[in-house]
């Protein structure tokens, strides 16, 4: 198979996922898999699928590869950051991952300036549009400390200081990926200086640790880092589900998904968020407080009351917590339902969503007799 085509046949095969990777006209997605995987290993990339499966499984579709052979090739990918791990009863598990959050959060610490450079075209040339079109989004977006008014009843996933306290750990932060590449490419965050400011909890923390990526953290270390967040105007995005493994400390100079969604004219749209922001001009001192804290460029604020406007607002709290006179509060949107119960929950919603109903259950008929998919 000539090289482009074998990468062409592996962008198709990672597009058949929860999370989507279309082409473009260009062709950086193809520059962005030549970063992550020799043509060896897009070859046997073409074997795994999208749930992780034992060696003997994938040994299958790799032709007359050794076992051990195979196994050291899959341990060199999941190192690499190019494929998924998992553990399993008799051993390790292998299968693709998603190029977010996935094979580029894996890249944090050893980050070119080349990859990211492609993966920024790509984010604005179709990847940023395709990620944000998903129904059912990765991320969600979640109030900052204190700004939802304690007498009000939240759910522990809204109230992402609340989950932290009541979770027995481990706790670990890593480089921020967006703004590691930000640095490299001589753009750096215009509001932090904090870099480690990327949260994990529980099984993702243990692996993050083990692989040597990032640091344990103490549960009130982690409770700091949300505080210093809210002092520093980034917007908390766990991971969409009621027991989520991660939070993002994001900004809209760096984050992917936020400078991809400020370009967009209503992108409140696009996100999973339970509040939107509401002024109360009577009580507004016209200080211009929150404007500047505001990640969406949501608010207005000049010789009048503040406003905002609802099909920009993601309901992050910030501009609540800057505001002096108590004129900022979130509202609780009406209709909003809870996210999937879980990764694997969320991943399966998202997956239903893309290829419909039969589409999905193809997919699992086919698992069942050895495809992949």
């Amino acid at each position: 198979m000539e090289t482009d085509e074998l990468y062409r046949e592996l962008q198709r095969h990672l597009d058949r996922m929860p999370v989507p990777f279309p082409a473009t006209e260009s062709g950086v997605e193809l520059r962005i898999l030549k970063h992550l995987f020799t043509p060896e290993e897009a070859r046997l990339a073409l074997c795994l699928s999208a749930i992780p499966e034992p060696l003997e499984a994938i040994r299958r579709r790799a032709g007359r590869m050794a076992i051990e052979e195979l196994r050291q090739a899959l341990e060199r990918m999941a190192e690499k950051g190019s494929i998924q791990k998992a553990p399993g009863k008799g051993g390790p598990l292998y299968g693709k991952s998603p190029l977010v959050l996935g094979m580029y959060e894996a890249q944090v610490d050893r980050l070119t300036p080349e990859f990211e450079r492609d993966m920024r075209a790509y984010l604005d040339e179709k990847f940023g549009a395709a990620l944000l079109a998903t129904q059912t989004p990765q991320m969600r977006t979640a109030p900052v400390n204190k700004s939802i008014e304690v007498e009000r009843a939240v759910a522990q996933y809204d109230d992402i200081r609340a989950y932290v306290e009541g979770h027995p750990g481990p706790f670990a932060a890593l480089n921020c990926i967006c703004r590691q590449g930000k640095d490299l490419t001589g753009e750096p965050c215009r509001q932090t200086k904090e870099r480690r400011n990327c949260l994990v909890l529980g099984a993702a923390a243990m692996v993050t640790m083990d692989r040597g990526i990032s640091v344990e953290v103490t549960k009130e270390g982690m409770l700091a880092l949300l505080e210093q967040a809210d002092r520093e105007g980034l917007v908390l995005q766990p991971q969409n589900t009621q027991e989520p493994i991660f939070v993002c400390c994001c900004c809209g100079c760096c984050c992917g998904v936020l400078t991809s969604a400020k370009k967009l004219p209503r992108p409140a749209y696009l996100f999973q968020t339970d509040f939107v922001a509401e002024v109360d001009r009577d009580a507004c001192q016209i200080c211009g407080a929150c404007a500047p804290r505001c990640q969406m460029d949501a608010i207005a604020s000049g010789d009048e009351p503040a406003a905002v406007a609802e099909e920009r607002c993601i309901g992050c709290g910030l501009c609540v917590t800057s505001c002096p006179s108590g004129a900022l509060r979130l509202r609780k949107k009406e209709g909003t339902k809870p996210p999937p119960g879980n990764m694997r929950a969320l991943y399966t919603t998202m997956f239903q969503e893309r290829f419909g109903r039969l589409g999905t259950v193809a997919a699992v008929a086919g698992r069942l007799v050895g495809r992949k998919f």
